[in-house]
């Protein structure tokens, strides 16, 4: 098995496309609880596994397209981090449709996934009720390299439904020591947040970007927010 410190691009067999859509099954729990497992690791902050049906990308890619977006903020600033964000935003999106599906289907293979670990790593019942959209053109700048904010728990979920862009992790915020994800559609990415196997501080979130957006690029992201993290 290869090693690839904070980055974990091992993959799952492609063994969903018979599954019915957006269905908890046996399959997806166990692809679920291996990447958790991944995750886990001691060096490991990020990792990704095939999940969804190109049938369920489509219908997804389908509802996000019928969303309303705004521009979002050209730079944020925190702490004296700047952040540079080219792409245009909806949130909060809607959890209705195939989205609401998504996220149950999400919601309810991670926790099984998790309870089935020696050590689980998600407190019991984790909700994804921080949703966003994010709408890429081509050429466009990405989003400059950042961490989640604290305030979420858990674990970050980032779905990629169409487009060509690179989304990394690094080893600092001059992007020094990219690596890419695999996001393609098909895959979802997991992402350490605070309180994931009990990490806390910037140490448990892992610094990430994306650019080199020649397609175009359109993703979505689960968080949990905590009752009066907002």
């Amino acid at each position: 098995m290869r090693s690839a410190g904070l980055l974990s691009s091992l993959s799952d067999p492609m063994i969903m496309a018979a599954d019915p859509d957006f269905t908890v099954t046996p399959r997806r729990v166990a692809a679920m609880r291996r990447a958790l497992a991944r995750l886990q690791a001691p060096a490991c902050r990020v990792t990704s596994l095939d999940f969804l049906t190109v049938s369920e990308v489509e219908q997804l890619r389908a509802h996000a397209d019928r969303q309303t977006f705004r521009t979002a903020t050209p730079q944020i600033e925190h702490r004296g981090n700047r952040v540079f964000q080219d792409f245009d935003v909806c949130f909060p999106a809607p959890r209705d449709g195939t989205f609401a599906a998504l996220a149950c289907l999400l919601e309810t293979s991670l926790g099984s996934a998790s309870a089935r670990m020696t050590t689980s790593p998600l407190e019991p019942g984790i909700t994804l009720n921080d949703f966003a959209i994010q709408r890429y053109p081509a050429g466009s700048r990405g989003i400059g390299v950042h961490r989640d904010g604290r305030r979420y728990r858990g674990i970050v979920v980032i779905v990629t439904l169409s487009g060509g862009s690179r989304l990394f992790t690094c080893d600092d915020r001059q992007g020094r020591g990219a690596r890419r994800i695999d996001d393609q559609p098909g895959r979802i990415v997991l992402l350490s947040a605070e309180g994931f196997a009990g990490r806390e501080g910037e140490g448990a979130r892992p610094l990430h970007g994306v650019d080199q957006v020649r397609m175009g690029r359109l993703s979505l992201g689960f968080r949990h927010l905590p009752d009066g993290a907002a």
